[in-house]
């Protein structure tokens, strides 16, 4: 059985190359000096990631000088946008990350969640019972 082997035209291989080649979208400011309460957590939903394999999220958390905890980013997934998974299931996971802490003290963490399902909700959890955090974040994509 003989194979035949056409040739890939100039404009074809321009094509392919350009839907294969790794791209990030512009990064997108979600939250800016945002005041999460005591013990609150705040969503940044994250929809229609078809295409896209990684969302990329950075997190700033200002701590008020007498704070005792930090901030615990997770991520849930889900299939259509409204229905998403529990905290508690997300956390058995491991589908979280906490951001180093020191009372007083502003810290950043850039972390990349895997696009496993159409949305992702980014949950921002104040673990300190008794002060607010100042939050700044930033979400962006990446295929």
């Amino acid at each position: 059985m003989s194979s035949v082997v056409y040739p890939l035209t100039e404009a074809f291989k321009k094509a392919l190359s350009e839907t294969l080649k790794p791209d990030r979208s512009t990064p997108a400011r979600r939250l800016s000096s945002y005041s999460l309460a005591a013990g609150e957590s705040v969503n940044i939903d994250i929809t229609d990631l078809s295409g896209w394999s990684t969302v990329i999220v950075a997190v700033r958390a200002t701590y008020h000088e007498s704070a005792t905890a930090g901030v615990r980013i997770r991520w849930l997934y889900s299939p259509d946008g409204t229905e998403f998974d529990s905290p508690d299931d997300a956390e058995a996971q491991g589908n979280y990350e906490d951001l180093s802490f020191e009372a007083g003290k502003t810290r950043q963490r850039t972390i990349l969640i895997p696009a496993l399902a159409p949305n992702v909700r980014i949950q921002i959890v104040n673990l300190d019972s008794a002060y607010p955090v100042t939050i700044d974040a930033w979400t962006w994509t990446l295929r």
